[in-house]
């Protein structure tokens, strides 16, 4: 594959084949951009990953709730969302075609745009020539702005919106987390769900729909609290990528800093935002994303919300599409409470210990699920010419089946000694039973779709009850007991490099 676009073209079709993405969706009618399903093994995967961000934020004493989807608009006018959730929008002179600005800049050039003025963006249209992905004709000379906003009506009249993120709906039954947390700031709470955005020509397969799923984490708590948060001592030594502005602006890689460096230097603002970029960033190395694919970038001035104390991005280096924004960071400062108190005229203020009224600040971190899943399949897919086989390398614990199990023949009592194991290993480990063509093919038929191990019953094991495990990527085999199998496997998938 000699180009990313070669690269996204074969990935969209093995993701398709392989049962792992479908769509874009209705496939049976006339499909429409930004809508995918998640095939019989892209669910499994992706319930896998959800459970891994849930256990990650559970760990940290975070607790998940569930908002509706569909709320009043009255909401979207609070949170601002209803006047400035939108998107800058050129035309095609010709055909018509309506394309964002700032991605349609970046994906014929490379130049990040997402902080660019209109002016900005018609100017860099025009002198690098960029001209309609469709017909080739040149755009007008004008930005005009899309509102991304999902409109829809509860009952008859009343004017409702689809959540475009799950951030302001977790702010919203504030009053029932102080109760919980007993006036003790902080509260730690998130949700995982549905996100809905009416995307003007979403591109980029999973990257940009119209429907997604949402995971954001809100630490509610004071301005003191963000200066001496108490858990910041516990991982001021651990280090991150910061690719600050400075870095940015003289085209410099980033730079590999700790946690008690970076806020002594003042490059992150507080040491709970400190924590909780730190957070992000073990929480995406744990879904399987290698370290030296990951970044973390600062916001331009320009790009960063007016309200924002700090903001900074977690970026993920695709082989489909270069380097991708997949996690913001936040520090809210108390914008959005002070709004929904303003718009609901209910007090949503803490006093502190010491009698001090506050309205809390907000540190949020949020992404959108299928950002992660796709890195994971895009940097897993790849082509061994070599050895003629085509592997999906997932990481073990992301694997939609984690173990295949296989009868050498289709006869002298194998299959029936293979299903028995199947029924123990089933117990812990989901697991897929093949006895159709050589055990060649089979292996193969589970290399493709990421099946971390394969089990062999053979004639071996009607004699002493052993059998073969076989490690995806390395094609190492040993030979264990059937006895030693589940505590075997149970170590393979919690210690990577253990296979011995």
């Amino acid at each position: 594959m000699n180009t990313k676009k070669d690269f996204q073209i074969a990935l969209a079709k093995y993701l398709s084949e392989k049962d792992f993405i479908y769509g874009p969706e209705p496939e049976l009618y006339e499909p429409v951009a930004g809508f995918y399903s998640y095939g019989l093994l892209g669910k499994a995967m992706k319930n896998n990953l959800e459970n891994d961000i849930r256990n990650m934020f559970i760990d940290n004493n975070f607790f998940e709730i569930e908002y509706p989807i569909v709320s009043p608009q009255i909401i979207w006018k609070a949170s601002g969302h209803l006047d400035g959730f939108n998107d800058p929008v050129v035309i095609c002179s010709k055909c018509k075609s309506s394309f964002r600005a700032d991605k349609l800049i970046e994906e014929q050039t490379e130049i990040a745009a997402d902080s660019f003025k209109d002016e900005e963006l018609l100017e860099t249209i025009k002198e690098k020539n960029i001209t309609c992905p469709n017909c080739k004709s040149r755009f007008e000379l004008e930005i005009k702005r899309h509102n991304l906003m999902m409109q829809t009506k509860i009952g008859l009249d009343t004017i409702a919106y689809n959540r475009p993120e799950t951030a302001t709906t977790t702010y919203l039954p504030f009053k029932h987390y102080n109760t919980f947390f007993r006036g003790k700031l902080p509260f730690t709470v998130f949700q995982i769900g549905k996100a809905f955005r009416n995307e003007i020509s979403p591109r980029q397969h999973l990257l940009r729909q119209r429907e997604f799923t949402q995971a954001e984490a809100q630490i509610f708590l004071s301005k003191e609290q963000k200066e001496n948060f108490e858990l910041f001592k516990d991982s001021q030594n651990d280090f991150l990528p910061l690719w600050t502005q400075e870095l940015q602006e003289n085209n410099k890689p980033p730079k590999i800093i700790s946690l008690k460096e970076a806020i002594e230097k003042k490059i992150l603002k507080n040491k709970a935002y400190a924590w909780s970029i730190n957070l992000t960033y073990k929480m995406f190395i744990s879904f399987g994303i290698p370290k030296e694919k990951i970044r973390l970038r600062q916001h331009w001035e320009t790009e960063k919300a007016f309200y924002a104390d700090d903001a900074w991005d977690l970026e993920i280096e695709l082989n489909s599409f270069g380097w991708t924004e997949c996690c913001g960071i936040h520090d809210r400062s108390d914008y959005d409470l002070t709004q929904h108190q303003k718009f609901s005229k209910q007090d949503l203020s803490i006093r502190l210990e010491n009698g001090e009224k506050i309205i809390p600040n907000i540190i949020e971190i949020a992404f959108g699920v299928d950002r992660p899943f796709f890195a994971l399949l895009d940097l897993a897919f790849f082509r061994r010419d070599d050895a003629k086989r085509t592997v999906l390398s997932l990481p073990r614990k992301m694997s939609p089946i984690k173990v295949g199990i296989l009868p050498l023949l289709k006869k002298d009592n194998l299959p029936e000694k293979a299903i028995e194991i199947k029924k123990e290993i089933e117990k812990k480990f989901r697991t897929y039973y093949d006895e159709s063509g050589s055990i060649g093919k089979r292996y193969a038929r589970l290399d493709a779709i990421g099946v971390p191990f394969c089990i062999t019953v053979d004639h071996q094991t009607i004699t002493d009850d052993t059998i073969t495990i076989r490690e995806r990527d390395s094609l190492k085999q040993i030979r264990l007991n059937k006895k030693e199998l589940l505590n075997k496997l149970e170590k393979f998938f919690n210690e990577p490099d253990f296979f011995e």
